[in-house]
């Protein structure tokens, strides 16, 4: 547990943990169908994509068995998701003060998103968060997704991030991740994943509601509120 003086280090996750995306997201899938002509997914079947890789997500509809359809479909989602779908998102209440109160302790904040790092930044700045995180990381819009556990393996080795701090998120990724680098793992009730799925990966903890995880994090982060929310951050 860190130290009254000394500042925490704190990983986000986004979707399903600080924002909602699930319209944004549904509606650029419907949209990506109906231009190529495939079956348009259940609701289940896209809150179950949310934390996850697109295109691997796309790939198990009929009709993007071909590659090069593949890319077409995913390149024509993003598209859509560039031009909308980032503005269909909610900030879940409660979030927005829960993160300045953890930036005026001086905090180092981040988000780890499975998002591609490009929007995963675009939707912290249209919400006025940007400023609040230290850095935000997230996938590439080419390539293949990485698991999460393998992007903070990533970060761990450059120093970024470190043992002995905690990861909050919604999925099973989040706590695989979380522990396999020496973070707590923390799960968030509220997002896409279940309580077992959180359970099974290794949640430590798991908190259904924002008041109740913000009440967790001023015991085990007691540091004084003595900054500036915005003097830290780019």
């Amino acid at each position: 547990m860190a130290s009254p003086e000394a500042p925490g280090l704190i990983c986000f996750d986004l979707d399903g943990t600080l924002v909602d995306p699930l319209l944004g997201v549904r509606n650029c899938v419907r949209k990506t169908c109906e231009a190529f002509g495939l079956p348009v997914p259940e609701e289940a079947t896209v809150r179950a994509w949310i934390g996850f890789g697109m295109r691997e997500s796309l790939a198990t509809l009929p009709g993007l068995a071909d590659p090069e359809r593949l890319e077409e479909a995913l390149d024509f989602y993003w598209e859509r998701y560039r031009e909308d779908g980032v503005f269909e998102h909610e900030l879940y209440p409660g979030v927005f003060r829960l993160l300045h109160r953890l930036k005026r302790q001086g905090h180092r904040i981040y988000i780890v998103s499975a998002k591609p790092s490009l929007f995963a930044r675009r939707i912290a700045y249209q919400f006025d968060l940007n400023l609040i995180f230290d850095d935000i990381f997230g996938s590439t819009l080419k390539g293949r997704w990485q698991p999460k556990t393998e992007v903070v393996a990533g970060l761990v080795r450059q120093g970024t991030l470190w043992p002995g701090g905690v990861f909050i998120g919604d999925r099973g990724v989040d706590m695989v991740a979380a522990r396999d680098h020496g973070l707590e793992a923390i799960g968030v009730g509220w997002g896409y994943g279940s309580h077992g799925e959180l359970e099974q990966n290794g949640a430590e903890r798991i908190f259904d509601t924002v008041p109740e995880l913000d009440a967790w994090l001023r015991i085990r982060f007691p540091q004084a509120e003595v900054f500036d929310a915005f003097s830290r951050s780019e």
